[in-house]
């Protein structure tokens, strides 16, 4: 088991650092929010009783029960968060130090750390003084540092930013700043990695030479990640990692509004805990969450079973037609955080010609993909106006108006294709597009094949390339099959799921398919594929001739907001917009289905669909805003 590579890539980090990935993904503007919430008075530990069931529940589900699902399937879990099947309920009875609001990058809303401020090179965070854990002991500083320290080993992004953490008092947290990382930089992997576990259950592993071992790896890592590999200090981490994995608590010994009370292979219990430091704000006394697939989540709301779906929700459009029909029900498209794109394996002839990568970019019939796999009512995908490595959003955020209109939109069209090909060289035979090395091209398009409504956008395009005079097959892949053929490059053109999700457009590069995570990784579990095999030493304009994987790591960095981001921002867009490393074919949306039969929900507007990016968390701000009750 290694330690990744930093920067970690946010599709790719221990689930349990990332449950968003899997929960409610929102892109809209925001608002700021970083005030302090909650801090009521300290209460007693200790569960409500349940209330009486109601004549408007589901069958055997009390009245002020929410129902919602899980997008686990469950076949087992662990009460370890280092564990791969850490349950998502998990975030209920953890709380985080604070929320980003999506997708600003200095914006937070505070939840266990109530404040925080930069004093020279230390950032202080103070913690709720009244956060308890649910078995009446405080949260304190300790159980943040040893969580860290513990990260340290399993290979958190935090430590990219930090040389050193501390506890000085029982409520504050001291970290000191890497020289040269942005404080943006810090205070994102801090927020978005971090949650805080009790010392009492994970500090029997926290060795004497845990925190040495953490600033000396990553004190060389951040220089040479290859050579800190080879350090006794990796070692160490590498064996405090298996002792963790290992290891299964016999229960959730959670600070949040929720304390886990049952949990079996199709459901977990989640009760409102009174001893919650803001439970005067929590509205919902019970939550059942329930493990799905989603075919199955789709038949529970329409049968009117479930009150929310916090999973990334995906109807085909029969479906959700018939939930657009169902009396209070409520539907959401949110424009998404995420993109799936089409890679290309580069060391492929002639997948490493940049005007045969353009000509695809025109052959695909991306709205045609897009509209008969997704709909085009309230969709879930949906073209992207500008192919350059960004979502929307983020596009906004940092391009202007007339840059983004400089850049190719590669709308479908066969002409543009055609001339493409010739100029590099091919030519038509019996309407067959054949190679200069005089073969016949040929391609087989891979994708995961548990990616159901994308393996149908994939045979749209498998029939567009064969009609262009391109014979393509459509090849659907087992995932473990698919995943270890994405970075050994056994493949043509594969599927891609996701980029986008990081409100810093560099990290978003550096997480995409020609960044270090897919793109000649060079440690970690990854250490020595090529991936994609981009490059990865090319010429980018504005930029210099630069490795490319190893530019992005370095500019992450070191580059905070302001003019520098926004310059290396357009720089990226428009090379990838330009010479295509890879392709967008879907900017994926959010369906957020709710019911309003027992609860009244948010707005459709309320900017908390959109700054909080994560469906069970979202659940705890709306209370917290008092935005979401029973009826």
């Amino acid at each position: 088991m290694n330690l990744p590579s930093p920067p970690r890539s946010t599709s790719r980090s221990p689930r349990r650092r990332r449950l968003a990935m899997a929960a409610t993904a929102a892109v809209l503007s925001l608002v700021a929010a970083a005030c302090s919430r909650g801090g009521g008075t300290p209460n007693t530990p200790g569960n409500p009783n349940s209330p009486a069931a109601g004549a408007n529940a589901p069958t055997g589900v009390s009245s002020k029960a929410l129902v919602m699902d899980t997008s686990d399937s469950w076949t087992t879990w662990s009460y370890s968060p280092y564990a791969t099947n850490f349950p998502s309920a998990a975030n209920f009875v953890y709380l985080p130090l604070a929320i980003q609001a999506w997708p600003s990058l200095t914006s937070f809303i505070p939840q266990l750390a109530q404040s925080w401020t930069m004093k020279g090179s230390t950032l202080v965070l103070h913690l709720q003084p009244h956060a308890d854990w649910q078995d009446g002991k405080p949260v304190t500083g300790t159980d943040v540092v040893d969580t860290i320290l513990l990260d340290g080993a399993d290979g958190n992004a935090v430590w990219n930013d930090i040389t050193n953490v501390t506890a000085p008092s029982a409520k504050q947290v001291d970290l000191t700043i890497r020289p040269g990382v942005p404080e943006t930089s810090l205070l994102n992997d801090l927020f978005d990695t971090v949650t805080p576990y009790p010392a009492s259950v994970w500090a029997r592993f926290v060795t004497p030479t845990l925190k040495q071992d953490d600033i000396t790896y990553y004190n060389a890592s951040v220089k040479n990640p290859t050579a800190a590999l080879k350090l006794p200090a990796f070692k160490a981490l590498q064996t405090v990692l298996q002792k963790l994995s290992k290891y299964n608590p016999k229960t959730l010994l959670g600070d949040g509004p929720y304390q886990l009370s049952s949990m079996t292979l199709q459901e977990a219990e989640l009760k409102k805990w009174s001893g919650f430091y803001d439970a005067s704000h929590i509205t919902v006394p019970e939550i059942l969450y329930e493990g799905n697939s989603q075919s199955q989540v789709n038949a529970q709301l329409l049968s009117g079973k479930l009150d929310f779906a916090s999973g990334w929700l995906y109807m085909p459009p029969v479906i959700l037609q018939q939930w657009l029909k169902t009396p209070d029900a409520k539907l959401l498209a949110v424009p998404g955080t995420f993109q799936g794109v089409v890679i290309f394996d580069d060391r492929q002839y002639p997948f490493n010609v940049t005007k045969v990568r353009q000509a695809l970019a025109y052959a695909l019939p991306i709205k045609q993909m897009d509209s008969l796999s997704w709909g085009t009512v309230d969709a879930h995908a949906v073209p992207p106006d500008q192919p350059d490595g960004l979502v929307p959003r983020i596009q906004q955020n940092f391009l202007s108006h007339r840059q983004l209109a400089s850049l190719n939109t590669y709308a479908y069209s066969t002409a543009k294709a055609t001339a493409l090909l010739d100029q590099a060289g091919f030519h038509k035979s019996g309407g067959h597009w054949i190679m200069p090395n005089g073969k016949p091209f040929k391609i087989v398009l891979s994708i995961d094949a548990d990616w159901t409504d994308q393996v149908s956008a994939f045979k749209v395009a498998a029939t567009a390339l064969t009609h262009f005079g391109i014979p393509a097959t459509e090849s659907e892949v087992e995932n473990t099959t698919y995943l270890s053929n994405m970075h050994t490059g056994s493949f043509q053109i594969s599927a891609y799921c996701c980029t986008g999700a990081s409100p810093n457009p560099i990290e978003d590069f550096v997480t995409g398919p020609m960044g270090s995570t897919e793109n000649f990784t060079s440690s970690g579990v990854d250490k020595g594929d090529a991936g994609i095999g981009y490059g990865p030493v090319e010429t980018v304009p504005g930029i210099g001739r630069v490795n490319i994987p190893d530019a992005l790591n370095a500019e992450y960095a070191r580059t905070g907001p302001g003019q520098t981001m926004d310059k290396l921002t357009w720089d990226w867009a428009k090379y990838v917009d330009q010479q295509v490393p890879y392709d967008t074919y879907a900017i994926f949306a959010n369906q957020i289905a709710y019911s309003t039969k027992r609860f009244d929900w948010p707005s459709t507007k309320d900017p908390l669909w959109v700054h909080v990016n994560n469906g069970n968390l979202a659940l705890i701000v709306a209370q917290e805003e008092g935005s979401l009750h029973p009826k």
